[in-house]
């Protein structure tokens, strides 16, 4: 994650000065930066006029540069799994950043399918592997199971929904 760090009171004055700050970051890191764009007895505050993150959540540029901070080193410690499964749990429920931490303390409460993407995979997806039906027992009858169908039925009774890294459900 990135933002763009800008002096307010030079924009102000119509000077565009900013540098880049890749989050998580140091005090020593920040302070270089604020220091590097101006920030000290005559210039205080500053914004955000541009990031970059891979996780779809939107940066206001006035938001807090600790809890952005928080935030991207609550993110780095996620596994790549983990990681995966923000950006669904972003895509399919909008979050502001104020509620992030929560988001992250909570993805555990999150189970993602990431091969199933549409209704068939999902209905074979729980016969097979959630609810571990004993096709051999049914004979001939499993020939004329309809995945498509019961996937339509469990994604219309549950809290889950498709998301573009595949099924997510909430637990």
């Amino acid at each position: 994650m990135r933002i763009f760090l800008t002096n307010l009171g030079k924009y102000n004055e119509g000077e565009l000065l900013g540098q880049w700050l890749k989050l998580p970051c140091s005090d020593s890191q920040l302070k270089a930066t604020l220091k590097a764009i101006g920030i000290g007895e005559e210039y205080e505050e500053t914004f955000i006029t541009d990031y970059e993150n891979d996780y779809g959540f939107e940066i206001n540029e006035y938001d807090s540069l600790t809890l952005l901070n928080e935030i991207a080193e609550g993110i780095s410690d996620l596994t790549d799994n983990e990681k995966k499964l923000l950006c669904a749990v972003l895509e399919r429920e909008y979050h502001s950043l104020y509620q992030m931490q929560g988001i992250l303390d909570s993805l555990g409460e999150y189970h993602l399918c990431p091969n199933v993407t549409d209704h068939e995979e999902l209905g074979n997806y729980y016969i097979h592997e959630l609810e571990h039906h004993d096709l051999d027992k049914m004979g001939e009858l499993a020939n004329y199971l309809d995945y498509e169908a019961y996937g339509r039925d469990i994604d219309f009774n549950s809290s889950g929904g498709f998301t573009s890294h595949g099924w997510l459900e909430r637990r």
